[in-house]
C-alpha cells in the first residue's frame, strides 16, 4: 500500500475535571478510553466527516476492541492531549487500527491506547468498505508505521499488536 503519509498528527485537548477522577485523585481508567473516542470523532469531523455527513452516506464508525497501557498518572485540572493515528488499515479500508497517545502537559505519555475499528454500512448492518471520500480521509490519517491488517479480523484479537495481511486478505 504505497500511500502518502501526513506529517501532522491530529490531537484533541482535554482538561481533567472533578468527575474524571477516581478515589485516588487521578484520572480514572475508563476516562482514557472515553477521551480517545471523543478524539476519534473530532478527528473525523476535522476531515469533513461529521455525524450528518456519515448519515448521508449511510456509514457509521464502530469499535471492535480496545487495548490500553497506562504509563503515568494524570491529576485533576491537568490538561492532556490525545493524538489520533491510523497504524493499521485493511486493504479494503473497512477496518482500521488507531493509536491514541494520551500526553501530559509536559509531553510525557500517560497512556497509549490501540483501538480496532470498522465501518458499518447502516443499511445492511454489516462491516463494509466506506465510500471513496472517506477512504481517502482514512489514508490521509495514516501513521508512518501503518501496516496492512487482514480484513478477516473482526474482533479485538488483532488489536494486540501489528497484524500484517496474510495472503488471504
Amino acid at each position: 500500500m504505497d500511500l502518502p503519509v501526513v506529517s501532522d498528527i491530529f490531537t484533541k485537548s482535554f482538561e481533567v475535571r472533578w468527575d474524571d477522577t477516581d478515589f485516588n485523585g487521578h484520572l480514572r481508567n475508563t476516562r482514557y478510553l472515553e477521551y480517545a473516542g471523543t478524539a476519534r470523532m473530532h478527528h473525523l469531523m476535522s476531515m469533513g466527516w461529521d455525524v450528518r455527513m456519515l448519515r448521508k452516506v449511510g456509514f457509521a464508525p464502530i469499535l471492535l476492541g480496545d487495548e490500553i497501557s497506562y504509563r503515568r498518572e494524570v491529576y485533576l485540572a491537568e490538561r492532556v492531549d490525545v493524538s489520533c493515528e491510523i497504524v493499521g488499515l485493511s486493504s479494503d479500508r473497512a477496518r482500521w487500527r488507531m493509536r491514541h497517545v494520551v500526553s501530559r502537559e509536559d509531553g510525557t505519555a500517560a497512556a497509549v491506547a490501540h483501538c480496532l475499528c470498522a465501518w458499518l454500512d447502516v443499511e445492511t448492518r454489516r462491516i463494509a468498505p466506506p465510500p471513496a471520500g472517506l477512504q481517502e480521509a482514512m489514508e490521509a490519517a495514516r501513521a508512518e508505521d501503518c501496516v496492512v491488517i487482514g480484513s478477516q479480523y473482526a474482533s479485538s484479537d488483532s488489536a494486540s499488536g501489528p497484524v500484517r495481511a496474510s495472503s488471504e486478505a
